[in-house]
């Protein structure tokens, strides 16, 4: 499951905004990295568990920032509980900051759910002061956010649901923070060239011209990790196959990236190939053979027991004038999905397909 985040908004705007003054001007770049110094945070208030004065010597601190109306914060707060009570007596102690009122956190934990899922301490700072020290100089702008803190020090940022292998490190002391802070560096670029990106997207989608935008892409593509570079190369086959209207140039790279995704048994990003060309609306060309082997390989790739892909490959044979082929298939997506709003749909497809029907768009 992707680690979600939600933005941390301010709960009211600065003063000197609300008057109309102007604004402090905002970083361009992170100055709160993995091997910076890390400010002791100047906490208003320790709602739960017991105030700390200072970092120990030795000692390792998670500092997370989260808030009562946060559905991914509240989330993570069994899997913080299960952390500190495997690390309790290895120094470790996480502090939970929101940034609302003392009352607002106050009256949440009073509520013996959350009580029970908090075994850690949590904290109010309304005025937002440790949000400066730490979220602000980090250029990070969603909650729940972590900072791994030791021996003074910056150790690792990210979502708390992925701290666990730092974490360990950390504490085992064999954790390379020159390598968190080239990583950390590394995705805050990234960020920064795809805000870039969708700026101009947005701009070429006014104006129906992308000839700038996918220079800027190809030049984003080139300096990108492997990673990150898979996901604009799959931008880049579904603009060619859309609204730049280049299917052939777009196949092209779509052979390329299935071979990627097949070499790394990625079924979703298989799946995502087939059915962008089988239902996507800006498609001009649709190469059902491309988008047959694409949902094959997905299938494969996913054992044969994702019911959504499986689903895929009906759609796709079904297109192709294959009809039999897509009845045995789509009975297949329906054997592998559980109860719910999917199965029904895929149910009312299967008999579409048995009465020679248009399918229903996912």
């Amino acid at each position: 499951m992707l680690a979600q985040t939600v933005p941390a908004t301010p709960i009211t705007p600065p003063k000197d905004a609300a008057k109309g003054g102007a604004q402090a001007p905002q970083p361009t770049e992170p100055t709160l990295v993995p091997g910076s110094p890390a400010p002791f945070p100047q906490i208003e208030k320790f709602v739960k568990g017991e105030a700390v004065s200072s970092f120990g010597a030795g000692n390792t601190y998670v500092i997370e920032f989260w808030a009562t109306w946060c559905g991914p914060c509240k989330s993570s707060m069994p899997h913080l509980s299960e952390v500190q009570e495997k690390y309790a007596d290895k120094g470790v102690r996480i502090i939970s900051i929101s940034d609302e009122k003392i009352d607002t956190v106050t009256k949440f934990l009073e509520d013996p759910t959350w009580a029970a899922k908090t075994r850690y301490t949590l904290c109010a700072d309304p005025d937002r002061s440790v949000h400066d020290q730490y979220m602000k100089p980090a250029m990070q702008s969603g909650i729940p956010c972590a900072f791994i803190v030791k021996d003074g020090t910056v150790q690792w940022i990210g979502h708390p649901m992925q701290m666990d292998q730092p974490l360990e490190s950390v504490v085992a002391g064999s954790w390379n923070v020159n390598d968190a802070k080239a990583s950390f560096l590394g995705a805050a670029q990234a960020k920064k060239m795809q805000r870039r990106l969708s700026a101009a997207l947005r701009d070429a989608n006014k104006s129906g011209d992308y000839a700038e935008f996918m220079t800027m892409l190809d030049d984003a593509i080139a300096k990108s990790d492997a990673d990150s570079a898979l996901g604009l190369r799959l931008q880049k086959f579904q603009l060619l196959l859309g609204p730049v209207n280049q299917p052939e140039m777009g196949y092209e790279i779509g052979r390329a990236l299935a071979a990627d995704f097949t070499q790394r048994k990625e079924a979703m990003g298989l799946n995502q190939l087939a059915w962008y060309v089988l239902d996507a609306a800006p498609v001009k060309q649709r190469d059902l053979a491309f988008a047959i082997s694409t949902a094959e390989a997905a299938v494969n790739a996913s054992a044969g027991k994702d019911g959504a892909i499986l689903d895929t490959l009906a759609r796709a044979q079904f297109d192709s004038g294959k009809v039999s082929e897509a009845v045995a298939t789509q009975k297949l997506a329906i054997e592998n999905t559980p109860p719910g709003e999917m199965l029904n749909e895929m149910k009312a497809t299967l008999k579409k397909y048995e009465n020679g029907g248009s399918p229903k768009s996912k």
